[in-house]
């Protein structure tokens, strides 16, 4: 049900050699604002406790969102076939882009344009 969690240590998760026991946490978040998602998520993970599993995920989803825009979302870094220096530029440049977002994402909330940001 939304708003649950677990956690299961010490699980064997697979019959191949050479993989040790792994822990599970499971949550499924909450309703927020009227929605509810379609189901809960299973992390496998050696972390020790649902928490620190849950927010290490939540780290990794922004770090993938970012990686996304790096390749295929616009930026094509992979596509630049840039030099060293050329990409490294690069690479700064879209670090100050991402700066300026929170900032950007919260005036917008402050002025009724929530919507915009997600």
């Amino acid at each position: 049900m939304p708003g649950t969690r677990f956690f299961i240590a010490d699980v064997k998760v697979t019959k191949q050699p050479g993989f040790g026991l792994f822990n599970i946490a499971g949550y499924w978040r909450r309703k927020y604002r009227g929605k509810v998602e379609y189901e809960g998520e299973y992390l496998l993970t050696n972390l020790t406790s649902s928490p620190e599993a849950i927010a290490a995920f939540k780290c990794r989803s922004g770090i993938e969102a970012m990686f996304k825009d790096c390749k295929t979302g616009g930026y094509n870094l992979e596509k630049s076939r840039a030099n060293n220096q050329r990409l490294t530029t690069l690479i700064l440049l879209i670090a100050i882009a991402y700066s300026f977002v929170p900032p950007t994402g919260q005036k917008n909330q402050e002025y009724g344009n929530s919507k915009i940001c997600g």
